[in-house]
């Protein structure tokens, strides 16, 4: 008996969470995930801040701290953030990669907060 109410119990808290899970979410299609690909150029002439951008690339150069030099396809570059208590160990140096990232765009200067960042399907 009370296995069979330890049993009720574990799926009803599966089902809980899986369904918490799903409701966190939210529904498709309205996320960071929807921006379409872009590149470094556009985003440094008309990239609005706080925008969501969709970028493929390299990582090329540390330049401080969180700071790095991504390159885009095109050859233009831009300094990323890739903040330092995030696992950022699927990416390397050089390796292509897409990007999700927020752009902060001040008077003097542009640059990007890597949301996420996976290799690049080939």
């Amino acid at each position: 008996m009370i296995r069979r109410h330890a049993a009720a119990l574990l799926a009803a808290a599966t089902l809980l969470g899986a369904s918490s899970a799903l409701w966190a979410a939210g529904p498709a299609g309205f996320g960071p995930d929807t921006a379409a690909k872009t590149t470094v150029a556009d985003v440094l002439a008309h990239g609005a801040d706080d925008s969501i951008v969709s970028l493929r690339g390299r990582f090329t150069k540390h330049l401080e701290d969180d700071k790095y030099e991504f390159v885009d396809e095109a050859g233009t570059a831009i300094r990323a953030e890739l903040d330092d208590d995030r696992d950022w160990s699927m990416i390397a140096k050089d390796q292509l990669v897409d990007i999700m990232a927020e752009v902060d765009r001040y008077k003097q200067w542009i640059k990007i907060d890597v949301i996420k960042a996976a290799p690049a399907a080939k």
